[in-house]
Order: structure tokens, then sequence, then C-alpha cells
């Protein structure tokens, strides 16, 4: 079994996205053979006994191992020490809670995890995880390193024998654009093609990348969105950008810092 997700860590406050980002670390750890941490942090509106008799109850019914760690503090700054002190190779968060962290993870505060981490970080919007992920859906920009989340998808679509959907986008409609996100589109259908990666294709460009990429992952029924994170400022997907696809995305979305070495990059094939 692939061990690329072994060490998850779940920042679980009791709301209802934080039990999708549950879900959804379950999913990766029946398929990774994965140890679930999850970190609840003590916060005025959390009820650290309420979390704690969720999370027990749901590992005795699925029949997990789920280390409960408590801490006290921003949550953020504790999730990204947690993380440095065990090495985790994933982290989940829920996003757009109507309770618990919700003001939190709003705007530039969620990216304090996500810029911090070394490891890939999924962000779950409510009510929108899965077990499964049938559909991966994998943007590709005018960007060096756009390519660098692709042995990431690779794990991911093996391993849950997903179908990926590949989208070369760009804001600009340049012909310059268009030929270096095609060439981009055309090596990673062939890299994933060769690897027995089941994969679609196709190309927007002159649009919001944004609100085009959420809106053709939900058209694919996507289960996860990968993204390169501070590195893909061509494509904007820093800033208000990539705020907008963190907060307002209906599917998950899997934010991979350009320093993450855990994984051999693949913006050279």
């Amino acid at each position: 079994m692939d061990t690329a997700f072994k060490k998850i860590l779940i920042a679980f406050d009791g709301s209802d996205s934080s039990k999708s980002a549950l879900q959804s670390a379950y999913g990766v750890a029946q398929k990774f053979d994965s140890d679930i941490t999850a970190l609840v942090v003590s916060e005025e509106d959390t009820n650290l006994e309420i979390s704690k008799s969720y999370l027990e109850e749901y590992a005795q019914n699925n029949r997990l191992n789920i280390e409960i760690i408590e801490r006290s503090g921003a949550v953020y700054d504790e999730v990204i020490k947690l993380e440095l002190e065990d090495n985790y190779s994933l982290i989940l968060i829920g996003t757009h809670g109507t309770s618990g962290w919700k003001p939190l993870w709003m705007g530039g505060n969620a990216f304090k995890v996500i810029s911090s981490s070394t490891c890939p970080v999924i962000s779950v919007p409510e009510k929108s995880s899965s077990p499964e992920l049938n559909h991966i859906l994998l943007p590709l920009l005018d960007s060096n390193t756009t390519r660098q989340k692709v042995p990431y998808c690779i794990k991911l679509a093996k391993a849950f024998g997903s179908t990926v959907h590949i989208l070369g986008i760009s804001k600009s409609d340049s012909s310059e654009t268009r030929k270096h996100v095609h060439a981009y589109v055309k090596q990673t259908m062939n890299y994933l093609s060769t690897r027995g990666v089941k994969c679609t294709h196709e190309e927007k460009y002159g649009v919001n990348v944004a609100e085009t990429c959420i809106g053709y992952g939900e058209e694919v029924n996507a289960g996860l969105m990968l993204i390169m994170t501070e590195t893909e400022s061509a494509g904007l997907f820093m800033g208000t950008y990539a705020q907008q696809l963190v907060n307002s995305s209906t599917i998950p979305v899997m934010s991979i810092h350009s320093r993450d070495t855990r994984l051999a990059g693949a913006a050279g094939y």
C-alpha cells in the first residue's frame, strides 16, 4: 500500500465543515493506511468534550485509531507547530462553517496554515466530502511550477481509481499563453496516460481563473481540486484569487507549496 500520506493531521472543532474534513481524512486513510491525529484547540465557542466525544464515536464506528491532541492558543499557530513537531504528510481543515472557526478561516487567515505548512493542505467545504474520490480536477496554468502538483495527483488517482480532469486555464488569451498552456496540457495527458491514469482535458482562456475552476469542478463532479500556492502567481492562485478558491469552492481544494519536496517534482517532464 502506498504511504505518501502516512500521517494525517486534521483540525477539528465539531462544526459541519470539520466533520466533512474528517470524512475526507477517513477516505485518504483507507487508501494509504494513514495514521490520523485530530487537533482540538480550546476556543471560546469550541466545546472540547463534545468534539472529543464525536471523534471517539466516529473512530469506533469506522474502526479507526484517531489520536486526539488538545491545545490552547490560535488555531493556525497550533496546527503549524504540531506539523513541524511530528512531520505530518497531509493537513485537513474545514472551511465555510457556520460555527466554530469560520471567522478565523475567512479572508487571509486560512493562508497562515496553507502558506506556512510544508505539506499539502486540503480545505474542505461543508457537506462536500465523501470517502470516495472518483473525479479529480487538475488546473494547469502558464507557470513553470504548475506541473509540480502532478505527482500528488497521480498518487491519489491511482489509489482511488479516479479520473483526472485536466483544465488548461489562464486569465490571458494571448497566443503565447495558449501555446505554453496547451503544451503543459499535452505533456501532462501523456504523463498520466503512460502511468495508467484515466484523464480528460479542456482549455479555457481569458476567464476568471478561480470562478472558472470552481464551475468546471462542479461540472465534472470533482471531489478534489489541486493547486499550487504562492508560486502560481501567473494565474493568480495567490492573494485574493487563492482566497476566493479556498473560501468559495464547493469542492475540497488541495493546496501544495512549491517548497514541498516529499514527492519528486514533475516540472521538468
